[in-house]
């Protein structure tokens, strides 16, 4: 079994998947795999949310009906928050993934056409192999330090961090010039037509 390396930024969130991969469990490597898949996805949603929450009308009083926006969109995804951040303006995340951004891209795409047979668990007919699955738990440990790496530097934020809304507004600098909503519920209407 390969040693697991966790850069700092993402020692805290991926814990959970050190303790995975060092346990003694026969299913070990897949479960690494599908919770670190979950905290790929979660860092981009931080990350767009991130962004949505710096609308100057998105207040504490107005928070609950943003966050409803969202949980009413049943088709938000690691794609649709990659779509919307480039919709909202800021610095996409090839552009800011740079020379990383193919390689890095590549691997994810792979992983998750087996990683949706994973999850609902169904037979991948793909014979993946135990080495396969700690390299691609390394692949996503990468792309998600690149891209915490990358959206600190640009924007302040990593997409690790907890609190996204309190970080969103203490920011210095806006990231969003122009929203393409001005209310929670034409925010729901942006999120509905968010395409992937």
């Amino acid at each position: 079994m390969r040693k697991l390396i966790i850069p700092a930024a993402l020692k805290e969130e991926f814990s959970t998947v050190e303790a995975l991969w060092y346990c003694n469990g026969s299913t070990r490597r897949v479960d690494a795999l599908v919770v670190s898949w979950v905290k790929y996805e979660k860092q981009l949603r931080r990350l767009f949310s991130f962004f949505v929450f710096q609308h100057p009308k998105i207040t504490e009083k107005t928070l609950d009906s943003v966050i409803s926006a969202f949980v009413a969109n049943k088709n938000l995804n690691p794609d649709t928050f990659i779509s919307g951040i480039n919709e909202l303006g800021v610095t996409p995340i090839p552009k800011l993934l740079g020379d990383a951004h193919a390689g890095l891209w590549a691997e994810i795409k792979r992983i998750k056409v087996y990683r949706n047979k994973i999850m609902h668990g169904q037979h991948t007919g793909q014979g993946i192999q135990s080495a396969q699955l700690e390299r691609d738990v390394i692949h996503i440990i990468d792309w998600m330090s690149a891209l915490a790496e990358a959206s600190e530097s640009e924007f302040g934020y990593d997409g690790l961090k907890r609190g996204a809304y309190r970080i969103a507004k203490a920011s210095a600098n806006l990231s969003v010039q122009e929203y393409p909503f001005s209310s929670a519920s034409e925010l729901k209407e942006w999120l509905s037509k968010l395409q992937a």
